[in-house]
């Protein structure tokens, strides 16, 4: 072969070859190296049992497989106990934890260990704000209690009864629904009792008292309002926060007249992600309120509803 044909043929070939291994070099190889080091992360439950929100529970496992992240999941031995929490976020913190989720039985009782663990690590809420959180993933807990109220409005007429179910401290976003229904409520006419106990205590009282209307105002209390209701005869509408497969069967069977649901698969990623880019030092974007839907028996089964009541991991 003479030096003119291989100057002609071969060596822009062997140039296009190099140029291609470069490419790749420079994408692939970049692309591996962008995956962060694992990074741990402690999350803190108020309830005993993590049920209520195991869907949010499958958000964040999905946010740390695609972000490298490990998850501690704790719980506390009782639940809506500040005082465990409180406990739990210190010994997090001293632990050398970089990243905390934090679900809050009360912000006023957690306040100050809220600023100490704040210094060292970076914390993010769900379902209650705190203050000295770097950033909180949830609903308008005030706007989401006053939907609430607005729909009992329609089971109860100016005075008649609505009970509502006292399941969390005033300091944390499930009281701060239930007080902003309560005002609501009275503010319309109706007249607004108070329960806390279990759903055969509940059953009774419904039994022994003229109520037409209750409301729960998160996942675990509104299970327990539902299998209470079941039980009557003549029962009260039932309105109620969350989306668990026990309150989807609940709505099937017309024990519950309506939810308020959000989508807990992505609160869970949000938070997870949220917290890994404050950990890692990254740029963070600033987190809105999240929506809620109100979900009904007839319309349960549409497609956009379906996936806060029946969620999958997509």
């Amino acid at each position: 072969m003479s030096g003119r044909r291989f100057t002609r043929w071969v060596l822009p070939l062997l140039m296009l070859g190099v140029l291609l291994l470069l490419l790749l070099l420079i994408l692939y190889p970049a692309r591996a190296e962008r995956r962060p080091e694992l990074l741990e992360m402690s999350v803190i439950a108020r309830e005993a049992d993590g049920s209520a929100w195991a869907t949010a529970r499958r958000g964040m496992e999905q946010a740390a497989a695609d972000l490298n992240v490990e998850l501690r999941f704790l719980y506390p031995g009782q639940s809506n106990s500040a005082q465990e929490q409180d406990q739990l976020l210190r010994r997090e913190v001293e632990s050398g934890a970089s990243a905390i989720l934090l679900f809050p039985a009360d912000r006023e009782a957690l306040a100050e260990a809220a600023r100490s663990a704040s210094a060292r690590a970076a914390l993010v809420t769900l379902e209650t704000d705190l203050e000295a959180a770097a950033g909180y993933v949830g609903v308008d807990n005030a706007a989401l209690g006053e939907a609430l109220g607005s729909a009992a409005l329609n089971g109860a007429l100016p005075g008649e009864t609505v009970l509502l179910v006292d399941s969390a401290p005033a300091g944390s976003g499930v009281g701060e629904r239930m007080i902003a229904a309560a005002v609501l409520l009275e503010a319309q006419g109706r007249q607004v009792r108070y329960f806390t106990g279990t759903a055969d205590a509940l059953a009774e009282r419904l039994a022994g008292e003229e109520v037409r209307a209750v409301i729960a105002f998160e996942a675990s209390s509104l299970e327990r309002a539902a299998a209470a209701v079941s039980r009557l005869e003549d029962p009260p509408l039932l309105y109620g926060a969350g989306s668990t497969a026990a309150i989807a069967a609940e709505l099937e069977q017309g024990h519950i007249t309506s939810v308020l649901a959000q989508n807990a698969f992505s609160a869970g990623y949000l938070a997870v992600e949220a917290a890994a880019r404050l950990a890692r030092r990254e740029a963070a974007e600033e987190l809105d309120p999240l929506p809620f839907f109100t979900v009904r028996r007839e319309n349960m089964y549409e497609p956009e509803y379906q996936k806060l009541l029946f969620p999958v991991t997509w």
